[in-house]
Order: C-alpha cells, then structure tokens, then sequence
C-alpha cells in the first residue's frame, strides 16, 4: 500500500524534528553572523527571521500538545546539526557564512511545506492553519535575508570589522579542541 498512515506518521514526525531544529538555528543565526560582520542590514534581516522563529513558537507548542504530536530533538541528526554548526562557526569569509545561513532558511521553508502537506493527509487542521500563517510571513522574510546577498557585492573591497571577542572563546595561544577530544 503507498503512502500508508504509518509512513506518513514516521514522516511526520521526522519534519517536526527538522522543524525545531531549523527554528533553533534560524534563532541563532543573527547574532552568530553580527559576531562576524557587525550591526548590518543582513544581520537586521536574519533578527527579523529569529523574532518571528520566536513569536511562532508558542503557538506552534500549543498546535502539537493539541493533536498529541511531540517534536523532540535528539539522536544522531542533532549530532550532525551541532557539528556542522561548529563548522561554520570557523568559516571566515562572511559571505560565505551568510549563504550557509541562508540555505538553512530555505530548508526550513522546504520543512514546513512538506509539513503542510502531511498535516493535511492526516487531517490536522491546526497544524495545516499554522503552516499557512508560517509561510506566509517566512517566505517574504526569508526573501528579505536573499535580497542581502547584494550587500556583499556591493563591499567586496571594504574591510570587514573584525569579528568580537566572544567570536572566539578559546584563549589565547591555545589550539581549539579538537574534533574527537570531548569523547
């Protein structure tokens, strides 16, 4: 049988964990990029992705203890995402960064559409109500944090700030931890 409820269940349940987990990064992604280059109009366009990750929140909870769902995070997905996180956490060039953060982004937009359509096969009209408002307000943020990518072409020969102190927590003289050290 194709497309049975069970396998849309273990799918769902997998785009929920997706889903926080994009959430979570599209939090962290301003102040990650404003240690990098600064109050900057691309930095103001991932805030206003993150204000809306957050005011989204709530709600989102609300829709998912409603119809019984839960979207914990954990396992080895949550392993890679951190890692890769502490990869580009080490990348330098800053556009490149922000197209990292971008992408993520548009992951999370890919999520939640996929989302929408399993909610709707199962019936979970909340949830599909949830990704609509989502959608709606996430792609015209998401295409503001696009449009920035101008930016950077615009200041290719303009020296960047140097990232902040908190950028790097190692001290001093000190190698970073390596990969495999805390294990």
């Amino acid at each position: 049988m194709h497309g049975s409820t069970s396998d849309r269940r273990r799918l769902l349940d997998k785009l929920l964990r997706e889903l926080v987990r994009s959430e979570a990064q599209a939090v962290e992604h301003a102040p990650r990029e404003a240690k990098r280059i600064g109050e900057t109009p691309p930095v103001d366009a991932l805030r206003d992705v993150a204000a809306h990750a957050l005011a989204m929140r709530p709600r989102f909870t609300q829709v998912l203890d409603g119809h019984g769902l839960a979207a914990g995070r954990g396992g080895i997905s949550a392993t890679l995402a951190t890692l890769r996180q502490l990869v580009t956490e080490r990348i330098h060039d800053s556009e490149r960064a922000f197209r990292a953060a971008l992408l993520d982004l548009r992951h999370g937009v890919d999520v939640v559409r996929v989302l929408r359509e399993v909610a709707r096969l199962e019936e979970l009209f909340a949830l599909i109500r949830w990704c609509d408002d989502w959608l709606i307000a996430r792609r015209t943020l998401v295409a503001r944090v696009e449009a920035q990518l101008g930016w950077f072409a615009e200041r290719p020969a303009e020296p960047l700030p140097p990232p902040t102190p908190q950028a790097r927590e190692d001290a001093p003289g000190e190698d970073p931890p390596a990969f495999l050290d805390g294990i």
